[in-house]
């Protein structure tokens, strides 16, 4: 009998001896290898904190990544944009003036057809709209230089520069009213629109004279300077009042590309009335620019 006691104490000592060792060795599987701190300073380490709840990785962190990379993508153009301001200026506003003109021949070319399809029989659509209307190159070389070196360089130069020792670098109503209307009445339209006739009349090889004629014609008859100040005026309102500096003139160049269809629009206008009132006696077009 007393032995049966003793072997039933036995296997019940022996039962929580093993479950006692069970749950020691599943808390050790469980919990994270941790280290002395004695281990990290015999080896030169230092020793690593624990990780937040927020830091563990989890499957959100594709998400994260995305966001970082457009956070990084954002952060090198604006670097690009505060280290670099005339390149990339000259490199915004170039593209950016191409892209206008070529919209800006497009739509004159649809317009063109439009006119046309009146006095076309079916054999002439048929033939028509197998026909594509070449590009301008020349025209298209110039707006690019205009885009690029006055839009973007010159007027970094000018607002940027100039400007602010003009007229003092704060955001107030006076000062920007001042460089608002200084803008629209002296450099605008004696620096700003002149420029882009004598860049085409270098591009199409004609004379100052005829360039600066070409100009008073688009301001005196279709109204030129009138349609830049109705956009310009509000526009440079916001330049100089809320854009920050090193993104002036890539915030112009975007309002500027609408602009650049409107005053490439305006050109090709004017040019069609003076090769009207230029034809010579045998009905030859004197057409200049192609």
């Amino acid at each position: 009998m007393n032995n049966n006691k003793y072997a039933t104490k036995s296997l019940l000592i022996s039962t929580l001896l093993a479950l006692a060792t069970c749950a020691g060795g599943a808390t050790a599987f469980s919990a994270p290898l941790r280290h002395k701190s004695s281990d990290y300073t015999s080896r030169g380490l230092s020793q690593p904190s624990p990780l937040a709840p927020w830091q563990v990785p989890r499957g959100g962190d594709i998400a994260t990544s995305s966001t970082s990379l457009k956070s990084s993508i954002l952060g090198a153009i604006d670097v690009f944009y505060k280290t670099m301001p005339l390149t990339s200026a000259f490199v915004t506003c170039g593209i950016k003036a191409s892209a206008a003109d070529l919209v800006a021949q497009k739509r004159a070319a649809m317009q063109n057809t439009d006119e046309e399809e009146g006095l076309l029989t079916t054999t002439d659509e048929e033939i028509l709209s197998e026909i594509t209307t070449p590009l301008e190159k020349r025209r298209n070389f110039a707006f690019f230089l205009y885009g690029g070196l006055y839009q973007g360089m010159a007027q970094e130069i000018i607002f940027n520069e100039i400007f602010p020792k003009i007229f003092g670098q704060g955001t107030d109503f006076v000062t920007v009213l001042s460089k608002v209307s200084f803008d629209m009445l002296v450099v605008s339209p004696f620096v700003c629109l002149p420029v882009a006739y004598l860049v085409k009349s270098v591009i199409f090889q004609y004379t100052v004279g005829e360039a600066l004629a070409r100009y008073k014609d688009d301001v005196m008859k279709n109204g030129l300077l009138v349609k830049y100040w109705s956009l310009w005026g509000p526009v440079q309102c916001l330049t100089f009042g809320v854009v920050p500096v090193h993104l002036r003139i890539a915030f112009i160049a975007v309002i500027s590309f609408f602009w650049l269809i409107i005053f490439s629009s305006v050109s090709a206008k004017g040019q069609k009335e003076r090769e009207l009132e230029c034809s010579l006696e045998d009905g030859v077009s004197c057409r200049i620019d192609g």
